[in-house]
């Protein structure tokens, strides 16, 4: 094994089973360079690519602390369940429905799903968590608008167990496209109290609409992801 490998797996190792927990500063450079028998860049070379990773935080004058990796959203590249993205990750997912309403809806909402003001539209907000061995932690906030007349037993269901996607299937709507845009945001108000975080702390922000295999909008949701606990992978294939 290479030298940068033997410090690099040694951190990680001690992260992965307790020994480092969040919050934990890790060893100097220097000491991990006497330890190992190896150059302090060497060290810094491994430690790099952990604060890269996710698992630790470098603060200056300081040191470098054990973190928690941020989740990473592959939600630019496939159109699937919440709870199947995270499983496949192996956390286990939790929700909360924080609004399921019957609603009119605003002019912005009615643009985005090419509807009229008199057509009224299903309002669906939930809390999405992960769970872990430390804590249960609040990951995204959604709001999801689709046509009652698509779904007309919509408000029936127990959307903190049912997937969305697998309900509109069930009542023969699918799902064939999605057309996502991304920007930074910061959090304010209700909002960041959902997520245990202060006001001003910047978000992932997704607004999403789905289509159908006409190229008919059926979707259209809102989704805020804090920036300390997400981020995203964008593949581009030529």
């Amino acid at each position: 094994m290479h030298n940068y490998s033997k410090v690099y797996q040694y951190i990680l190792e001690k992260i992965q089973n307790g020994e480092f927990l969040e919050g934990d500063l890790i060893p100097k450079e220097m000491d991990l360079s006497q330890q190992f028998s190896v150059s302090r860049p060497t060290v810094r070379h491994a430690l790099n690519d952990l604060v890269n990773e996710g698992y630790l935080t470098r603060v200056r004058g300081k040191g470098s602390f054990v973190t928690k990796p941020k989740i990473l959203q592959e939600y630019t590249k496939f159109i699937e369940s919440y709870n199947q993205e995270m499983e496949k990750k192996g956390f286990s997912p939790l929700t909360k429905v924080l609004e399921l309403s019957m609603i009119y809806p605003s002019e912005h909402i009615q643009s985005r799903l090419a509807i009229t003001e008199e057509e009224r539209v299903i309002k669906l907000r939930r809390l999405r968590f992960i769970k872990d061995a430390d804590a249960i932690k609040p990951m995204i906030l959604t709001t999801v608008y689709f046509p009652h007349s698509l779904v007309p037993t919509a408000l029936q269901y127990d959307f903190e167990q049912r997937s969305f996607y697998n309900v509109l299937e069930e009542n023969g709507v699918y799902v064939n496209k999605v057309r996502r845009f991304l920007e930074v945001r910061m959090l304010y108000g209700k909002t960041a109290s959902l997520f245990n975080l202060p006001d001003n702390s910047p978000c992932h922000y997704i607004s999403s609409t789905g289509f159908d295999s006409a190229d008919r909008p059926i979707e259209y949701s809102e989704n805020f992801y804090p920036a300390d606990r997400n981020q995203f992978i964008v593949e581009i294939v030529k």
